[in-house]
């Protein structure tokens, strides 16, 4: 048996490359799954001695073939800690405190409520001293009519990072400390216009400023709805997208469209590259004295860096230019230029600049779907090129083959990728979309034949000021996209609630995903049974009969018909802690009874709570998750879920 494995691992020394990105991904994984901060001259010293090793090593192959994996872990891991370090640096609030604040806005949005919020950086207090970092603040006043490089004084009420209050929560205070935001709050008083110590403008405010001034082109020429997406789609700004709409999108399976990523930036760089090569194709002049797949690769890849800068440069849509940028490389360097090792270079490249990105969702589900659907082409772009080819068939059957074959290549296209992002928006979401099949097939002519095309002569036409009649044809495409989303959202069972599979579940899915992807011989069929088992892992979750947050504000007690909140309950905590286990709320306004819940629990104290006779400290434990079963008692902590890390201290 080992000599088979031993074979079938050789036979496959031209994918051994397609892994390196995996074991760095695990180091950066394994830092994120401690619970203490390690120390950074245990990592120090494990890479010199991984070194030597390599170097003791350097002529026994087996050797180095165990060692490198092993190295590459340890350099995920470095890398990571290291970015980790540089933010620790940065100073935090530790207590909510109101102060005066001067600064620089870097970046002006809004909240989950509409209201206007600024990131500010370059700050100062009272008394002048600079505080490093960047806040996040809400403003309660009017928007003055603000911008990107205003600088702006204030009385701010800043706080510390909000924590997650739900044991296997998502952690916010964790992604913006990755963003380098080190403190949130809200802005009582006006914000007051002063002036610049240094007036002149920095690159990310003159494209502030430039998305800005297409936001407004757009909602000067559409509907507001309209407006709201193709604002979304083009400058990365969701939040002027009413919330039924938002709504009506995750129902129907279309949300991905609503975040710039790899669907946006391909389409955008794909039709730039066929517009060039058709346009010198007119002019023999050029098309044989120059190569036009190259001069086409080369202005593919200007106008995605151009649409990233427009899109406000969000991880995702970083993370997409990327991918685009190797394979337009591979066109110019006349390799593949989609196949598993591009994608294993991009995987690598966006893991060195942002290793953080492989925890986010984001990055999980667009890597699934590619690589699925890559590993679906190697697999049958040979049966599709002969079913396509057909030279004995007339054109009027090549061009019936070819329509038929894109309607099912979108069906089998949205299948795969389906399949492949399914585990993680079940673990990230706890929401599944039913019909997003349905939606897909239906939308995809509309957005690869309408939308996207005449986004992109939109914004070449818009410094003519020529946009109009794109722009609305652009509306006419999102208005059918809107319609279609509503009505498919609209559908029974159009969306169902799933409670989220432990973390290694997940883990054996994408191991065994991966398993089946990236290798070609019949070995692969094992990633089978390691999926298979990720997904009975959800058999083994349990939902809690009762949940405390820190503050003890939110309370919720588990019955027969869900979740019953104690009065006063956060809506936030309360909307998370049903998405997480896909529980319904049980309306009542009675108080928690010995007969909703047995005489374990005693009566709420502030921030602490009683039960089985154990008093608990909230504000230390982060807020508990309490299992009653067969008499016994289990409790899980918030803290012992999520460690004392260097963003949540």
């Amino acid at each position: 048996m080992w000599s088979r494995l031993r074979n079938c691992f050789l036979a496959e020394q031209n994918r051994w490359f397609l892994w390196l990105p995996v074991f760095f991904a695990a180091g950066i994984g394994i830092y994120f799954a401690l619970l203490v901060e390690p120390s950074a001259w245990i990592i120090l010293g494990l890479l010199e001695i991984l070194l030597v090793a390599a170097w003791l090593l350097r002529r026994r192959p087996a050797g180095l073939r165990i060692l490198f994996p092993l190295l590459l872990a340890v350099l995920g891991f470095a890398n990571i800690q290291l970015k980790t370090i540089y933010l620790s640096r940065l100073e935090a609030p530790t207590a909510d405190r109101k102060i005066y604040l001067s600064g620089r806005i870097d970046k002006l949005d809004a909240n989950y409520r509409g209201k206007p919020r600024i990131l500010l950086s370059d700050m100062k207090g009272f008394d002048g001293k600079a505080i490093a970092g960047r806040y996040r603040l809400t403003m309660v006043q009017k928007d003055p009519g603000l911008k990107a490089g205003d600088c702006v004084e204030m009385i701010a009420v800043v706080s510390p990072l909000f924590q997650t209050g739900m044991v296997g929560g998502y952690q916010f205070d964790r992604q913006l400390f990755f963003n380098g935001i080190t403190g949130a709050g809200y802005i009582p008083s006006d914000v007051l216009p002063v002036t610049c110590p240094n007036p002149s403008p920095r690159f990310s405010d003159l494209a502030a400023a430039l998305r800005q001034t297409i936001s407004r082109r757009i909602e000067a020429v559409l509907p507001p709805d309209q407006a709201a997406v193709a604002v979304a789609i083009v400058a990365g700004n969701q939040s002027k997208i009413s919330k039924p709409l938002i709504n009506a999108y995750r129902d129907s399976g279309l949300a991905h469209f609503l975040s710039i990523s790899g669907l946006h930036m391909s389409m955008l760089a794909g039709l730039m590259f066929f517009l060039v090569r058709f346009v010198m194709a007119l002019v023999p002049a050029l098309s044989l004295r120059y190569n036009s797949k190259k001069a086409a690769a080369v202005l593919a890849i200007f106008i995605s860096a151009v649409y990233l800068v427009i899109s406000g440069a969000a991880i995702p849509a970083q993370r997409a230019f990327v991918m685009t940028f190797v394979v337009l490389l591979a066109v110019l360097f006349e390799r593949q230029a989609i196949s598993m090792r591009t994608l294993a270079w991009a995987a690598l490249i966006v893991l060195v600049i942002s290793p953080q990105a492989l925890i986010s969702a984001s990055f999980q589900m667009s890597f699934a779907a590619v690589t699925a659907l890559v590993a679906f082409y190697e697999k049958f772009a040979g049966r599709l090129s002969r079913f396509l080819s057909g030279e004995e068939v007339s054109l009027g059957g090549r061009v019936l083959r070819g329509i038929w074959a894109y309607f099912l290549g979108v069906i089998i296209a949205d299948l795969v990728a389906s399949l492949a992002t399914l585990p993680f928006a079940i673990y990230h979401f706890n929401r599944i979309a039913l019909y997003t099949s349905l939606t897909n097939m239906a939308a995809g002519p509309l957005i690869g034949f309408v939308i996207m095309p005449f986004v992109l002569v939109s914004l070449l036409l818009m410094p003519l000021g020529l946009e109009t009649l794109p722009l609305k044809l652009v509306g006419c495409g999102l208005s059918a996209v809107n319609s279609l989303t509503t009505r498919v959202a609209s559908l029974p069972h159009a969306a169902a609630g799933v409670v989220s599979m432990p973390l290694w579940g997940l883990l054996l899915i994408t191991f065994g995903g991966l398993w089946l992807c990236l290798w070609r011989c019949r070995w692969r069929m094992w990633g089978f049974a390691a999926i298979a088992v990720g997904f009975l892992s959800i058999l083994t979750v349990s939902v809690p009969d009762l949940i405390v947050d820190r503050d003890a504000r939110t309370v919720a007690v588990r019955t027969d018909d869900g979740f019953y909140f104690m009065p006063g309950a956060d809506r936030w905590n309360k909307q998370n802690w049903l998405n997480k286990y896909a529980a319904a709320e049980y309306k009542s306004r009675q108080e928690i009874t010995n007969a909703v819940y047995p005489s374990r629990v005693a009566v709420m104290r502030r921030k602490g709570i009683t039960v089985d006779g154990s008093r608990f400290d909230l504000e230390r434990a982060g807020g508990v998750s309490f299992y009653l079963k067969d008499g016994r008692l289990r409790t899980e902590t918030v803290r012992d879920s999520i460690g004392y890390r260097p963003w949540n201290k």
